[in-house]
């Protein structure tokens, strides 16, 4: 659906990234992790046409991106942000239309489709109760709720994120990655997701998602494939210098046992 081959991107005469490929499936969910300036988010901009790439090529369904205009690139391609706390006083309801811009002129404004297509994608996200609140007075669990129901308003075929659930307490990162579970399994929708959080790749892998993961380091993909592959402690220590335990858990016995041990090493 989606390859990226081969692509390099510089900030002047910085190189930030360096000869990336990889592919994406419908109803994939990609998962990019990295430290701290390794160029997950310059990568997502590559993608959504933020940054011009420097050498290679992006292709969904054999197209090639940078021919694409903006709108065509705003039909295929939803953008969800981190969490932002700064924002005019829009409504729920102005803010999710927001995602019907790529399908009107300049002049046009929002039609009843667009109205019932906003509150269809609020519904999904279990925000329809919200649609005439301010998004500035909502907490920043509902507020990524809302600008996901805004991305699925969008009707695009991939929907990137960066770092989505950098800011939300523990009960709302759980909620937001359900609704991000549950759009590709029942949705079909393909999601390339940037985190700081390994466990977010074994989570999707455990919950039966077809899921992906790349790690870049150096500006370059260290490594790429199955979380339960490519999640090793090892690799983990070369692109963070962390020490790891990657365990599992046997929810009918009061004990986690780390991989490929013994119950007796019990922690």
């Amino acid at each position: 659906m989606l390859i990226i081959d081969n692509i390099s991107f510089s900030y002047e005469d910085k190189e930030v990234l360096e000869n990336i490929s990889f592919a994406v499936k419908k109803g994939q969910l990609l998962s990019i992790i990295g430290p701290n300036g390794c160029g997950k988010t310059t990568l997502i901009n590559c993608i959504l046409g933020v940054n011009r790439i420097t050498r290679g090529s992006m292709t969904h369904r054999g197209r090639e991106l940078d021919k694409m205009s903006a709108r065509e690139r705003a039909k295929l391609f939803s953008y969800v942000p981190q969490e932002k706390g700064h924002i005019f006083p829009y409504t729920v309801l102005e803010i999710v239309l927001m995602g019907r811009t790529p399908y009107h002129s300049i002049f046009s404004s929002p039609n009843g489709r667009d109205t019932d297509i906003a509150m269809e994608a609020l519904e999904m996200v279990g925000m329809e109760g919200f649609r005439d609140k301010l998004f500035t007075k909502l907490s920043g669990g509902e507020r990524q709720l809302v600008v996901l129901a805004r991305s699925l308003a969008q009707e695009s075929d991939i929907i990137l994120m960066d770092e989505p659930t950098a800011s939300l307490d523990y009960k709302n990162e759980i909620m937001f990655l359900e609704m991000v579970k549950s759009l590709c399994l029942n949705k079909n929708k393909t999601i390339i997701m940037s985190t700081h959080f390994p466990n977010h790749s074994f989570y999707f892998e455990n919950h039966n998602l077809d899921t992906r993961v790349i790690m870049l380091a150096d500006r370059k993909i260290k490594y790429q494939g199955l979380p339960s592959v490519v999640l090793t402690e090892d690799n983990v220590y070369n692109i963070y210098g962390v020490k790891s335990r990657i365990l599992t858990y046997d929810g009918n016995k009061k004990h986690i046992v780390p991989i490929g041990g013994t119950e007796n090493e019990k922690e």
